[in-house]
């Protein structure tokens, strides 16, 4: 059962601490890295701004003597100071942003639950519901330019650090990372640098949360409408621009084009390709010690895996089959050694979908 959302005391409580925090380790990363008087000067700027932004709808002349004041002591930086504030205040944004979304309740499947209620206090039927899914199509649609690309490196360290507010100690080597990594590019961006980037927000947020989304949303259908889960159709579909903006792009060819489209490819069978190792560790089954459906057994023993010792473990020997023409669909490396099989025939889009249905079903009639 998901806990409840933090009442909002609590949440501004939580937030100060987290910002806090942050923004003392990001200190303590200057003091170690530019000194004790770049950080004094970083501090003296902070709160000269803090107090301008407090007056300023005073208009006093105390307001006005500030901004004079501070816009004075920033001409006056040298380059280097110049770059110390500038870097500080600019991660310390970046800070307080993962602090924010720390604090920020976390979803869950409340919303889905109230909005199918609403559904089925207009009269709508779970089936009705089911068919409309299986002819929805929800799209978004992800896009890039070079000038607008953070980089993956300052990404992977603020997802760090947002993961370990709670560690403190771990929390500051990030920090001290994130400082030491340059914020800006010396080079532009080629286009297959975009693809290579667009491609790594599917790792993190699409491949791994989408069938959690089914998964909640078919367990709630069922919930709801007093009803079987069902199983979805595939309605929500992701696309891109990034590698095909023809029209927008002069340095979008039908070479990158069939890039992008080579490289979303590889990575669908990647995932696919790991899923089914976790599954093949999972499933360790031994046919003499639990039932077995027939139709798993006959898969098995088609899928080619002439190993002995997988041979009373029919879900690892029908997984083996399946890895090995996963491998050879998407031209990826051959199985591991562990993994071989003689049956290992590229599949055809009918037949990878028809596949990944027979995988589903393994997986649901697993014990």
């Amino acid at each position: 059962m998901n806990a409840p959302a933090p009442p909002p005391a609590e949440e501004s409580e939580r937030l100060r601490a987290d910002r806090r925090l942050l923004g003392r380790l990001l200190g303590e990363v200057i003091r170690s890295q530019s000194g004790e008087s770049a950080l004094a000067l970083i501090e003296s700027i902070r709160r000269a701004a803090v107090a301008l932004r407090r007056d300023h709808a005073t208009a006093s002349d105390a307001a006005t003597t500030a901004r004079r004041e501070l816009a004075a002591a920033l001409n006056g930086l040298s380059i280097d100071d110049t770059l110390n504030v500038a870097r500080a205040f600019s991660y310390f944004l970046h800070l307080v942003n993962l602090a924010e979304d720390a604090a920020a309740p976390a979803g869950d499947e409340g919303d889905l639950a109230r909005a199918l209620n609403r559904v089925r206090e207009q009269g709508c039927s779970g089936t009705a519901l089911v068919d409309w899914f299986a002819a929805a199509v929800v799209a978004p649609v992800l896009t890039a330019h070079p000038t607008e690309v953070q980089r993956q490196s300052i990404l992977d360290c603020e997802r760090r650090i947002s993961q370990l507010i709670a560690e403190p100690a771990t929390a500051a080597r990030e920090i001290l990372r994130l400082w030491l990594t340059a914020m800006l590019r010396l080079t532009r961006l080629t286009v297959a640098d975009e693809i290579a980037n667009g491609l790594a927000y599917f790792r993190l947020t699409f491949l791994p949360q989408l069938p959690l989304l089914y998964a909640d949303l078919e367990a709630l259908l069922g919930r709801e409408f007093a009803m079987a889960p069902p199983a979805l159709a595939s309605f929500l579909r992701v696309g891109t621009w990034i590698g095909g903006d023809r029209d927008g792009n002069p340095n979008v060819d039908a070479g990158v084009l069939t890039q992008a489209l080579d490289a979303q490819a590889r990575l669908a069978c990647e995932h696919y390709l790991a899923e089914v190792r976790l599954l093949n560790g999972e499933l360790s089954l031994a046919a003499r010690l639990s039932p077995v459906p027939a139709e798993l057994l006959t898969f098995a023993a088609a899928a080619g895996d002439t190993s002995p010792h997988r041979g009373d473990e029919p879900y690892r020997r029908a997984l083996t089959g399946i890895y090995a023409r996963l491998a050879a669909t998407g031209a990826l490396p051959s199985p591991p050694r562990d993994a071989k099989s003689e049956t290992s025939a590229a599949l055809s889009p009918r037949s990878f979908l028809h596949a990944r249905s027979r995988r589903q079903a393994i997986a649901a009639r697993a014990p």
